[in-house]
């Protein structure tokens, strides 16, 4: 859905400019015709929940195992530290924060031996 916005903005202001009786909420036209910051602001949301959306979707495979659940959590801490701190220095400390609370969760030997002993962990598997 944001990358679907994001794509759209040439076509929401051309909305707005052609037929401005189909968006009638002022606040929303107001949002739309920023200079950019509304549309780089999505862009980076969606940017920030790719990882999420992926995790998910491999931990609810089949074939998902101990390792994917791991390698997920990697992924996600490796992402969120790649947060812009200049731009969003408070939504990254609170990613961390809450990603580190989570990640007691799942601290434990089993799943280190499962990421351990996965092809991925040596790159002769690719993951997401």
């Amino acid at each position: 859905m944001l990358e679907s916005i994001s794509r759209l903005e040439i076509c929401l202001k051309e909305v707005i400019n052609e037929n401005p009786n189909v968006i009638t909420s002022e606040a929303v036209k107001a949002i739309i015709n920023r200079k950019r910051g509304f549309f780089n602001d999505v862009s980076d949301l969606a940017n920030i929940m790719k990882p999420i959306k992926e995790a998910i979707l491999t931990l609810e495979s089949n074939k998902a195992t101990l390792a994917d659940c791991y390698f997920s959590l990697a992924y996600l801490g490796q992402s969120i530290n790649k947060i812009p701190e200049d731009d969003y220095m408070m939504f990254r400390q609170h990613a961390i924060k809450i990603f580190n609370e989570r990640f007691i969760l799942y601290d434990f030997d089993e799943y280190l031996l499962a990421y351990y002993i996965h092809p991925g962990y040596k790159g002769t598997f690719k993951f997401i």
